[in-house]
């Protein structure tokens, strides 16, 4: 996978996925990317090398998506690999999903949960809550996401929640387990919670762990 001259990443990327803030807000459609790279592969595995150069998650999620269609390009796992060391942010998030769709290897959800802990901005640790839904539940996943429901910031408290639900095989949201919910949405996300808070916080931390050891039996979160 590498990168011909007069290639441009941004160019292509605005082709095949669309206005770049549409595929933030509304998350990347790969149907056109399927497409193409059933017509040029070659193209398909050059621009994606130039999209992991540029450090771009999309790229990274192309191979995953390419991958879930037996379309990835030559060398991808080594690329994913070699870029890995020096990612962080929901960059690394996307590598290291990727390479779970490559190697069916769960191991890969190390460098997810590290950056649930250890995110500098919150936009990443939410991206890794969510991502950590894919990959199956173990003790030291439970407790990242546990303390994840205890963080500064309600997105990630809530997307957090949802996986730990998900874990716990519960298909409804966070938002819809009123007692639950109100442990996670109290406090303002600016200011240093309270003891109050903290609490509230760690309850639901509790709670959900709890659902999720206990998940082939009848869990009470607290609604009734």
């Amino acid at each position: 996978m590498t990168v011909g001259r007069g290639e441009k990443w941004p160019d292509w990327r605005r082709d095949v996925f669309g206005d770049p803030y549409l595929v933030w807000h509304d998350g990347p459609d790969f149907a056109r990317l399927l497409s193409v790279a059933r017509d040029e592969p070659e193209v398909v595995a050059r621009m994606l090398g130039a999209g992991m150069a540029a450090r771009d998650p999309l790229a990274a999620e192309s191979i995953a998506a390419l991958a879930g269609d037996g379309l990835a390009p030559s060398g991808a796992e080594g690329l994913l690999r070699a870029a890995l060391p020096a990612a962080s942010g929901t960059f690394q998030v996307r590598l290291a999903q990727a390479l779970q769709v490559l190697t069916g290897d769960e191991a890969w959800a190390e460098p997810v949960a590290s950056v649930l802990a250890a995110g500098a901005h919150w936009g990443d640790r939410i991206d890794a809550a969510i991502a950590l839904a894919g990959f199956a539940p173990t003790p030291r996943l439970v407790e990242a996401l546990a303390r994840a429901v205890r963080d500064r910031y309600y997105l990630v408290r809530y997307h957090a929640a949802n996986t730990l639900l998900r874990y716990a095989g519960r298909r409804r949201d966070v938002s819809d387990h009123p007692a639950l919910f109100a442990l996670i949405s109290s406090g303002d996300d600016d200011t240093k919670p309270d003891a109050e808070v903290t609490a509230q916080r760690a309850e639901a931390a509790r709670r959900l762990s709890a659902a999720v050891a206990l998940s082939r039996q009848s869990v009470d979160l607290g609604d009734s």
